[in-house]
C-alpha cells in the first residue's frame, strides 16, 4: 500500500522532465522553457510515487490576468485541490476534464488539436511571402498598432514583446503590419507557433497561413520540428495548417473555469 500513495510536491524534478521531454518534447515543451524563462511567473505541483514523478500541473501566473495551470499526465485525484482558485484556465486531457469540471465547475469546453510539422517538411508557397519578415525593435510602433484597439487577448499581448530577445514574424501590405505569429517556444527539440493574430479586415485572404509559415521555416532552420495548438473546430486554420504540413498528435481540452477567455 505505501508504495502507491501519491505525495504532491511544490516542484518538479529537472532530470526526470528533461527525460521525459527528450521522449514527448511538445507535451512538455512549455514546462522547459518557463522554467529557464520564467521562473517568476511559473511554479509547479508533482504528484510523486516514491521517487517517480506521476502528472505535474505548472501554473502560469501572467501580470494582471487569471492563471492558467496545465495538467500534464493521468488523472491523479489527488492533484486536483493543487489547482488555483477560479477564475482560471486549465488545459489536460480528457481524463482530467471530469476532476476540473468536479472542483472548479462550472467550465466551458473547447476541445484543442496538438499538431506537428516534422523536420523536413517543405510547406508550400503562399500568396504572400515575399510580404512576411523578422520583425525587429524597429517594429515595437507597429506592434503597438496592431493591439491599439484592440480587445483580442492575442493582439493585446503584442504590446509588450521585447523584440530584441522574441522571435516574431510579421506580415505587411505596403508600410501596415496586418498579421503576426511568434515562436513562443524556442527549444532544440521542437519550436511551438502561437499568437497567430491577422487584422480582422485581412481575414480569409492567406496571411495566417503565410506568418506561420515563416515560423516553421525558421524552426527548420534551427534544426528543431514545429508544433501548434489549434481548436479543433476553428476548421479554417486548421486547414491552413494541414496545407502547412502540420498533422494531429494529440488532442486535449481547454477549460475555462470563470475567465471567459476562448483559445
Amino acid at each position: 500500500m505505501g508504495s502507491d500513495r501519491i505525495e504532491l510536491r511544490p516542484t518538479i524534478d529537472r532530470a526526470w522532465l528533461e527525460r521525459e521531454a527528450e521522449k514527448d518534447p511538445v507535451t512538455h515543451a512549455y514546462a522547459l522553457w518557463d522554467l529557464d524563462r520564467f521562473p517568476d511567473r511559473v511554479r509547479f505541483v508533482s504528484a510523486c510515487r516514491g521517487e517517480s514523478t506521476v502528472a505535474y500541473v505548472l501554473i502560469w501566473q501572467p501580470p494582471d490576468r487569471p492563471p492558467m495551470a496545465i495538467w500534464v499526465g493521468p488523472a491523479i485525484e489527488a492533484l486536483a485541490p493543487a489547482l488555483p482558485p477560479r477564475p482560471l484556465i486549465v488545459t489536460g486531457s480528457d481524463a482530467v476534464r471530469p476532476l476540473v469540471e468536479r472542483d472548479r465547475a462550472p467550465a466551458v469546453v473547447y476541445p484543442i488539436l496538438v499538431e506537428i510539422a516534422r523536420r523536413g517538411t517543405r510547406p508550400p508557397l503562399t500568396a504572400h511571402d515575399a510580404q512576411v519578415r523578422r520583425l525587429t525593435p524597429r517594429d515595437v510602433p507597429r506592434l503597438a498598432g496592431i493591439a491599439e484597439g484592440s480587445t483580442d487577448v492575442i493582439a493585446t499581448s503584442y504590446a509588450a514583446l521585447d523584440l530584441d530577445t522574441e522571435v516574431a514574424f510579421g506580415g505587411f501590405d505596403g508600410e501596415e503590419l496586418v498579421a503576426v505569429a511568434r515562436a513562443v517556444v524556442r527549444l532544440p527539440t521542437v519550436w511551438l507557433v502561437s499568437g497567430v493574430f491577422v487584422r480582422p479586415s485581412r481575414r480569409g485572404q492567406g496571411w495566417g497561413q503565410a506568418i506561420t509559415r515563416a515560423v516553421q521555416l525558421e524552426a527548420e532552420r534551427a534544426r528543431a520540428p514545429c508544433a501548434l495548438f489549434v481548436r479543433e473546430d476553428n476548421v479554417p486554420a486548421v486547414t491552413a495548417y494541414e496545407r502547412l504540413g502540420f498533422r494531429p498528435v494529440d488532442r486535449r481540452f481547454w477549460l475555462d473555469c470563470g475567465v471567459h477567455l476562448s483559445p
